[in-house]
């Protein structure tokens, strides 16, 4: 249930910064790893792997809370997870591609936050000078190409607070409803996965699956997000 991967920063173009082997191509702009154990060794390998999150939360439950008054009835049933961490995976596999080197595929590497060698027409610039400029006020480095990597940065804080469902019924007085040969006539209805809170920047922070195993702990790859509902019916007793 432990993530391993390694601690991400940036690549700073400075002179003497020497070619390190590494998974996918290094090139300016690109995620640097940082070497945990620099009085070792130069290299980031193996060794420089470390523990990144876990998927165990401290604690679960659940609250039920039910009402009524005036022949109105009231339910509303919440979960929570706390201190759970999530692989948000839909990061990795939606910012690191080799089929378009010059593509990103969500929104948290647009507006001029990821770092980019694509000039404002459409063309490639590999003139050191140009690149500092245009990439003077960016946050974020370039994706991985060629092969994916874990790093801290898809680790995301799991904690949440569900309203699973929420219920408003009224229950029509005895005396209208002898009036129709009935005993009892309830009308309800219930909304399902009303609300999540939560810091997850993912559709579902209570998530475990990836592409080949459903079931992985705190693992988001994909998911299939929970569905929204809202039931209307009755109760009816001749």
């Amino acid at each position: 249930s432990d993530f391993e991967g390694y601690i991400d920063g940036a690549w700073v173009l400075k002179d003497g910064v020497p070619t390190v082997p590494g998974v996918g191509t290094i090139r300016p702009g690109s995620m640097k790893l940082r070497n945990l154990n620099p009085e070792e060794d130069d290299v980031v390998d193996l060794n420089d792997r470390a523990i990144i999150g876990d998927a165990n939360p401290l604690h679960t439950g659940g609250v039920t809370v039910n009402a009524r008054a005036y022949g109105f009835d009231f339910s509303a049933a919440f979960n929570w997870s706390y201190g759970n961490d999530v692989y948000n995976a839909n990061k990795i596999e939606y910012t690191s591609t080799s089929a378009n080197a010059n593509r990103n595929l969500i929104d948290i590497m647009a507006d001029g936050k990821r770092w980019t060698n694509l000039r404002e027409d459409g063309t490639i610039s590999n003139d050191p000078a140009e690149l500092e400029a245009m990439n003077a006020t960016t946050t974020m480095w370039s994706p991985m190409m060629n092969n994916y990597i874990f790093s801290d940065w898809a680790v995301e804080d799991g904690s949440f607070l569900r309203l699973n469902t929420l219920t408003l019924g009224y229950t029509i007085p005895k005396n209208i409803v002898s009036r129709i040969k009935l005993e009892n006539l309830r009308l309800y209805a219930s909304a399902y996965n009303v609300y999540t809170w939560t810091n997850y920047s993912g559709f579902d922070p209570e998530v475990s699956t990836r592409r080949k195993t459903a079931l992985t702990p705190g693992v988001d790859y994909s998911a299939y997000p929970k569905s929204r509902s809202i039931v209307f019916g009755l109760n009816l007793t001749f």
